[in-house]
């Protein structure tokens, strides 16, 4: 799901005719999490420009709790008329799809339509600088010599930090000691207080502690190196394969809306994706602007994320009801 300026650029803008009067209301965007993160950021920089390509006011509503629960079941009940939408992450749709038990039939997988991947946030592999450790080697090395397990600390049973770092033990072949947080905003206190020894959050969060002096990053969790860290090394490079977790958001509809609605929504997501200011926002915030080529393209990208955290998920026995 890369994407430069020049691919977003490139991406048709042609939508096809609306349906009836659609929209004949304001239309809402809920997101499954709190404000101020990354999921909130790009939804409220898109309504602007979505609320003057519809017409309609777009009002952005937070249902945070339950993992993304609440939110998405609240989306995926809703009429599919293309009034209602939803910005959905790594966790909230791939993870929570994956995980889901018998008692939720309906999950982010099957009651959502994907509209577009939107943004990409690069993940980095962290340690306080206290750790006598400054690459992934060396934290595995440090783990085996210690008498204790060292500490992970993730947002969460089933967060992608949880699911990321069970990975990075069994491939290293070392034992760590998870230590299961409220949330993202717990992780950098915990790590600065010395708590936990490791953890993945984003850039955008990592950089200032990275610039201070009192974190420091072992890898970037991806296949490419980024721009803003150019000399530490991916997962990939560090001999961890697998490990390459994409951190994306993307926009849904509840499944069923049609399909003339999704190809305008998907549009004018992608024009104002453009905008040279929103663009410069969101980079300016460290994220990649990754939109999808079409509905479609997303679909199928969603559907390989979903196996593969399903695969994880399965062979760690993690599970969350």
């Amino acid at each position: 799901m890369q994407a430069t300026r020049r691919t977003i650029l490139a991406l048709p803008l042609a939508a096809p005719a609306l349906a009836q009067g659609w929209p004949t209301r304001p239309v809402r965007i809920i997101l499954p999490l709190v404000p101020g993160g990354t999921t909130d950021l790009i939804a409220r920089v898109l309504a602007e420009p979505l609320s003057r390509a519809l017409g309609q006011p777009v009002v952005v509503e937070n249902r945070a709790g339950a993992n993304g629960w609440i939110a998405n079941d609240v989306v995926m009940r809703e009429r599919p008329d293309g009034h209602t939408l939803i910005v959905n992450n790594v966790s909230t749709h791939a993870i929570n799809s994956a995980m889901a038990g018998p008692d939720r039939p309906l999950t982010p997988a099957r009651g959502l339509a994907p509209i577009t991947n939107l943004i990409e946030a690069p993940q980095l592999m962290l340690t306080p600088t206290s750790v006598a450790a400054t690459s992934l080697a060396e934290f595995v090395a440090l783990a085996r010599r210690s008498p204790n397990p060292l500490v992970f600390a993730s947002a969460g049973v089933g967060s992608y930090q949880h699911i990321d770092l069970e990975t990075f033990a069994r491939r290293a072949g070392i034992a760590l000691t998870h230590l299961a947080l409220r949330g993202a905003g717990e992780i950098v206190p915990v790590m600065l207080r010395g708590d936990a020894q490791i953890s993945e959050f984003n850039l955008v969060t990592a950089l200032p502690h990275i610039q201070s002096g009192r974190m420091r990053a072992l890898a970037v969790v991806s296949r490419e190196r980024i721009a803003q860290l150019p000399d530490t090394p991916t997962t990939l490079e560090a001999g961890f394969p697998d490990l390459t977790t994409t951190l994306w958001n993307g926009l849904f509809v509840p499944a069923g809306t049609p399909a003339e609605i999704i190809a305008t929504l998907h549009a004018h997501t992608i024009r104002a994706l453009r905008e040279p200011a929103v663009l410069a926002n969101l980079e300016g915030q460290g994220l990649r602007v990754t939109p999808s080529e079409s509905p479609a393209e997303f679909a199928d990208y969603l559907a390989r994320d979903v196996a593969r955290w399903t695969a994880l998920t399965q062979e760690f026995g993690i599970t969350v009801n």
